[in-house]
């Protein structure tokens, strides 16, 4: 009897290590234990359907929570895809509901680090192409003003003037002669930066050279000392940015009056590109004139004013330091470009294929015409140039542009 109970023992430390174990098996799958005191109680789940349902449940609760759905994401500083229209004028607001989808980019904007040309070869390729084609109108040791000279109040201590060319990132240029000033609010604060009342008084310059000459000073002698800075950028991105900052703007009813008086055919229901080609022919043919769409050699007197730098848009964050280096500006850090922060207006690679793509080609050809002067004496790059947007000093310009100066 007393091995038969010890048997029983055994046999019921056996069965109870045995059930244990089924419940380390079976409960993922349902089965709900409970240890009593000398007991133990096993619950299944209610039904196998309820099971099911709460799993998938949970499973498409989680989907959502891990795996929200993704937003386009549009950097404009780089040739991203992009929409061809915005709902909200330059980029301060998401995305239009009905904007175009995501397409492979066929045209990328190349690295610009890899276009960037030194200052002295930019200069000389310049002064070459002003003699080559007699585009030089100043005398020998005389100079003629760009459209505006702007040089900071305390421009002593700096020794720079800036030649203000539109489209061309001076709103940049100027938010840093504000912090150059002594304005230390974020650049995203320091507005109305075309104020010209707000920089220093060009005639201070005048004044300070001739009391060094003792005698009257003429444009030549008053910028000698001052470091010379203009920026440029290819003709054909400068037009359509200043087209989409000037006249493509949103309203409520989809086109603004510019384009209207441009094109009445023109309706909502019209792509940016097909606007673009009426506006491209408005500014060729004389239609539509602003002082933004204009050729840049002539008002920044490219070959008659002796500049130190001719920086590119394309490049000015590179170029940017030596202008700091020579006007000695290094602590005052230049702001990002209007790209960077957002802005629709910047005119990307992949833009200007696809604005372009709606201008005749005879139109295209009165395109070049009227920017011929910007293209040859640059140096810049037409549209099916491997290298556009940039500057190409290799180019055969006689083949591309010959046929304009006739």
């Amino acid at each position: 009897m007393f091995v038969t109970r010890r048997a029983l023992v055994a046999l019921f430390a056996i069965a109870f290590c045995v059930c244990l174990v089924f419940i380390a098996t079976v409960q993922p799958f349902g089965v709900s234990a409970a240890l009593g005191t000398g007991a133990i109680n096993i619950f299944l789940s209610p039904s196998p359907t309820a099971s099911n349902e709460s799993e998938t449940e949970n499973e498409t609760s989680d989907s959502q929570d891990t795996k929200p759905k993704e937003e386009k994401v549009i950097d404009l500083a780089l040739s991203s895809p992009q929409p061809s229209s915005t709902l909200y004028p330059h980029g301060k607001g998401p995305p239009s509901p009905d904007a175009a989808p995501k397409i492979e980019v066929e045209h990328k904007i190349p690295d610009s680090f890899l276009h960037l040309k030194k200052t002295k070869d930019i200069l000389n390729f310049v002064r070459k192409q002003c003699e080559k084609y007699n585009m030089t109108t100043a005398k020998p040791g005389e100079a003629k003003k760009p459209r505006l000279l702007l040089v900071p109040k305390n421009w002593r201590e700096h020794m720079m003037v800036y030649a203000s060319n539109p489209k061309t990132g001076s709103t940049s240029y100027k938010k840093w002669l504000h912090r150059i000033q002594g304005d230390t609010r974020p650049y995203a604060n320091i507005t109305n930066v075309h104020v010209m009342g707000k920089y220093g008084r060009f005639g201070e310059v005048y004044d300070w050279v001739e009391e060094d000459l003792g005698r009257s000073a003429q444009l030549i002698d008053a910028v000698k000392p001052l470091y010379k800075v203009v920026a440029v950028r290819n003709p054909l991105t400068k037009l359509m940015s200043g087209f989409r900052d000037k006249v493509l703007r949103r309203t409520k009813d989809g086109i603004k009056p510019p384009m209207q008086v441009i094109n009445p055919n023109l309706n909502i229901n019209s792509t940016d590109a097909e606007k673009y080609a009426a506006f491209t022919e408005s500014v060729v043919t004389g239609k539509y004139t602003n002082l933004h769409f204009t050729p840049q050699y002539a008002k920044m007197k490219i070959c008659d004013f002796p500049y130190d730098m001719i920086m590119q848009t394309e490049t000015t964050n590179q170029q940017i330091k030596e202008v700091q280096e020579h006007t000695h500006t290094e602590e005052f850090e230049f702001p990002g470009s209007r790209s960077e922060q957002g802005y629709d207006s910047v005119a990307t690679v992949h833009l200007a294929h696809e604005f372009y793509s709606k201008v005749r080609p005879d139109l295209m050809e009165k395109v070049y015409h009227y920017f011929r002067w910007d293209f040859i004496l640059m140096g810049y790059t037409k549209l099916d140039s491997p290298n556009f947007p940039y500057l190409d000093f290799n180019q055969d310009i006689d083949k591309e542009f010959g046929d304009l100066v006739k």
